[in-house]
């Protein structure tokens, strides 16, 4: 599976606004984006690097280091958040949280 990040973070908002953001973005010829699971964001974090000076490259900003939305839950229906760059650090946060979003497109 592959997958691409969108060019610039959507700001920090709370969970609920994020999710419904990340579902509203449109990547090129209008495909839909998605939040990113935990395990694609642990996938970003190891290629920080690289994916930072694409993005810049390309006229995108950094991942900025501080705290993202990732799609995944925990069994009492909070979502996690997980710091960057990766860190071994992250929570599980509520909807009052507010934290970064940057959207991706996944490809099969």
């Amino acid at each position: 599976m592959n997958f691409y990040i969108a060019m610039n973070d959507l700001g920090q908002m709370n969970w609920n606004n994020a999710n419904s953001a990340c579902q509203n973005y449109s990547f090129c010829s209008n495909l839909k984006g998605s939040f990113p699971t935990l395990n694609q964001f642990e996938t970003i974090h190891q290629n920080n690097s690289s994916i930072n000076n694409l993005l810049l490259s390309n006229g995108g900003s950094q991942l900025t280091n501080d705290w993202y939305w990732v799609s995944t839950y925990d069994a009492a229906h909070f979502a996690y958040y997980i710091s960057n760059p990766l860190s071994g650090s992250g929570g599980i946060g509520n909807d009052k949280d507010f934290y970064h979003v940057r959207p991706i497109l996944t490809s099969w």
